[in-house]
């Protein structure tokens, strides 16, 4: 993956904000993790094999929200860099204006 601009990394970390924030998505997300943990907790003792399947997809599940999580927080970041970005430019200008150069 080729790396991405702050600008480009803002834009992923609102669009996964979004997703995280939609209802729809919400919901979908309560109900597999619901239907996932009664699985385990009804899961015969002995069937280690389903509690292990079960286990496995809501670690997937977990990973696929930290990823959402992970964007945001590399937005974040992001945002701090074109905000420090931002303020150098304009005390570069002004330092230039000082000095005379436009």
């Amino acid at each position: 993956m080729t790396p991405m601009s702050p600008e480009q990394e803002l834009q992923r970390a609102t669009r996964a904000r979004q997703i995280l924030d939609d209802d729809l998505f919400r919901e979908a997300v309560a109900a597999i993790e619901q239907a996932l943990l009664r699985g385990i907790q009804q899961s015969a003792f002995s069937d280690d094999k389903l509690r292990e399947k079960l286990c496995q997809r809501y670690s997937l599940l977990q990973d696929l929200l930290g990823q959402f999580r992970t964007h945001i927080e590399s937005g974040m970041l992001a945002e701090e860099q074109i905000r420090q970005r931002t303020v150098s430019e304009r005390m570069q200008a002004a330092w230039g204006n000082l000095r005379g150069n436009p």
